[in-house]
This record gives C-alpha cells, sequence and structure tokens, in this order.
C-alpha cells in the first residue's frame, strides 16, 4: 500500500500546484480607491468615511490591507474590497491598499489615494456684482487696445476682499507665501494652486466645481455654481464699478510712472510708495463703489484668461473669456512692489500659470 501513499501525495501536490498555476499574478493590474469623501477627497475629522477599492482583476479568494496614513492600525479585510474609516484630526493623508491573494500571499495591485481632512471653513465675504455693459480697456496701453463695449449677462458674486492666508490654509493645508499673516493676502502660488483651491472650497460647501483637469489642461464648466477665478472682463468691471478714469479713484498724474507719489492712489491701495516693500491685511483702504477693497495694489490677482497682447482685436463683446489657448495666464491689479502704470483699472499683464511671487495672490467669483 506505499506505493498508494505515493500516488495520493503526488496527486495532491499537483492539484495545490496546479490551482497557484491557475491564479498567475496579472501584469499591470490596477488597483484605484473610490470613497464618500466629498469629490472623492475632501473630508472632516470625526466623520466616517467608506473606501472601496476598485480592481482591474482579483484571485477569487483575496484580502485587502488597507493603511490610512493618520498612525491607526492597519487594517485587513478578507473577501471585500470595502472599509469604513474614520480619520481623529486634521491633516493631508495618504491611504493605501494592498490587494492579495489570501491563499497564497500573492501581491497582485496596489493602489493610494491622497486625501484632505480638513474643517470646512465658512464661506468668505462676497459681494454681488450686477450685470452690465462697459467700455473695457483704455488708451494708455496698445496691449488694452481697441477700447471696446462689453455686456456681461449675468450678476456673479465676488469676495470682497483677495483670499487671505487664513482661509486659504483652513481649505489647503499650507501656508507658501512669504509674508506670513491670517488676515494678510495668500501669496507665492501658482495659477494651477489658485484653480485647485477654488474646486476644493467649492466641494466644502456643496457647490459643484467648475474646473476639471486634464492633463495640463483645464475645462471650465461655465453652468457649474462653484467658485472660480474672474475672467478678465469680470474683474475690470468690478474694479471700475462705473468709472472710466485709471482708476476708480480717478485719474492719475503719472499713467506711466515706476513709482511716483500719487494721490488718487493712497486712500486706495497699497503700492510701492506706501507698502513698506511688504502685503498688508486685507480691507484697510477704501473700497470701490462696489465695496469691493484692494482691487488696485496689495498683491496682483490671478484671472482665468490666457493671455495675449492682441486679444482685444478679436474679443468676443460677450462675456468674453479671453483666448482659446496660450502660454501665460492675465493677471490684474498691481501690487504692493509695482508703480502707477500697474495700479490701473485697465492695466493687464500675463505670466505663465507655474510663475509663483510674494507680490502675486487673487480673489474668487461664483455664478449665482
Amino acid at each position: 500500500m506505499w506505493w498508494l501513499s505515493i500516488a495520493c501525495a503526488v496527486v495532491l501536490w499537483g492539484c495545490a500546484e496546479s490551482a497557484v498555476e491557475n491564479l498567475p499574478v496579472p501584469e499591470g493590474a490596477v488597483l484605484s480607491i473610490r470613497s464618500t469623501l466629498l469629490g472623492g477627497t475632501e473630508g472632516e475629522p470625526g466623520q466616517e468615511y467608506v473606501f472601496t477599492a476598485v480592481a482591474s482583476a482579483a484571485p477569487s479568494w483575496f484580502r485587502l490591507e488597507w493603511d490610512f496614513g493618520d498612525g491607526s492600525p492597519r487594517e485587513v479585510v478578507v473577501g471585500s474590497m470595502e472599509t469604513r474609516h474614520r480619520f481623529s484630526e486634521a491633516g493631508t493623508y495618504t491611504v493605501a491598499a494592498r490587494l492579495r491573494d489570501h491563499a497564497t500571499g500573492a501581491l497582485w495591485a496596489t493602489g493610494t489615494l491622497v486625501v484632505n481632512i480638513r474643517p470646512t471653513p465658512p464661506a468668505p465675504a462676497m459681494v454681488l456684482v450686477p450685470a452690465g455693459r462697459f467700455q473695457m480697456g483704455s488708451l494708455r496701453d496698445v496691449a488694452e487696445q481697441p477700447v471696446h463695449e462689453v455686456e456681461l449677462t449675468r450678476p456673479f458674486w465676488m469676495s470682497q476682499t483677495e483670499v487671505t492666508q487664513g482661509l486659504w490654509t483652513a481649505v489647503m493645508g499650507y501656508n507658501p507665501s512669504w509674508f506670513r499673516g491670517e488676515e494678510l493676502p495668500v501669496e507665492n502660488i501658482t495659477w494651477w494652486e489658485a484653480v485647485e483651491f477654488c474646486n476644493r472650497l467649492s466641494l466644502r460647501h456643496g457647490l459643484q466645481p467648475c474646473y476639471s483637469r486634464r492633463g495640463d489642461t483645464v475645462v471650465w464648466d461655465r453652468t457649474a455654481n462653484g467658485y472660480r477665478l474672474p475672467t478678465e472682463a469680470e474683474w475690470e468691471y468690478a474694479c471700475r464699478a462705473g468709472t472710466t478714469t485709471d482708476t476708480y479713484a480717478g485719474d492719475l498724474r503719472q499713467p506711466w510712472g515706476a513709482c511716483e507719489e500719487e494721490p488718487e492712489l493712497e486712500a486706495i491701495a497699497w503700492y510701492c510708495r506706501n507698502s513698506g516693500d511688504r502685503t498688508h491685511p486685507v480691507g484697510q483702504k477704501q473700497p470701490n463703489a462696489f465695496s469691493l477693497f484692494d482691487m488696485l495694489g496689495n498683491v496682483a490677482e490671478w484671472v482665468w484668461d490666457w493671455f495675449d497682447p492682441n486679444a482685444y482685436q478679436q474679443h468676443e463683446l460677450q462675456d468674453p473669456a479671453g483666448p482659446a489657448m496660450g502660454t501665460r495666464r492675465a493677471v490684474r491689479g498691481g501690487a504692493w512692489n509695482a508703480g502707477s502704470s500697474a495700479l490701473r483699472s485697465a492695466a493687464r499683464y500675463g505670466v505663465s500659470p507655474w510663475h509663483h511671487s510674494p507680490a502675486l495672490g487673487f480673489r474668487i467669483v461664483r455664478t449665482p
């Protein structure tokens, strides 16, 4: 009977080997993680969220090993792609999942998801800017010509001040600014970061994000009600607040000047003559007729449009949003280190969307 025992052992060994061969680890297996967080990535401390692993292939008997990156013990779930987790503290965490064959321990796929866990900040103070028409541009610079009438057909909400470091940090979890202070405008950020901020704040307040990113392309959904950057036309219309002069306080003495003293700017703007070479808390200078502060000076402001010095020669006359493509994004308003030539309602220039500077921030708008 000894030969029968050997035969059975061979058969059993062959069966075990066959089972492993039928479940090879696939090359290029993909594992992604979905969640019930806002937008899949935004959440609050103390709230429980569901995390689901989605695999392109999986063994018939599997386990998932979850690591939530917050110091909590790893979770092992057998036979289910789903688990729940509650983050106790604010932070940015990398959630990692490993899919394994539970019988052999073979690793099939891994996936990660970066999540942002923070208390939701209150909405920034905003003012409703009515729809209307205005004369856009000026004769001061060729990039501002020709002067042409533009109609904005819909009212929009605009933040009363530039986005502060306090609000930025509450949403993003970090502060890149050179000059530090809760009530100082956030600066030293790229255009890409400003767009990301708009989407995150929209999610936090239950609004539909305006932007989707595909590689190095950002698509603006004009039907969305979330926060976004103003267009050049919206920015200039809001800055002018019904005026046609160089600034909303009047014409400048040296509209092409560098750092000459300008009495019209003293009351409304922080610029190179009065800033002390730094930013200042928002809302300290006089607002314009729309109750908007620091539209000129303090920090220059990112807007949506691609910058083209010849854009006005083929500008749409109703709700323009700028050229379809370009290499630079438009910047408006001038800053604490700029002179009168940049601190005009019509002044415009462009920089790379990757550019960042202690003199460059932004404010946000929202379509009702």
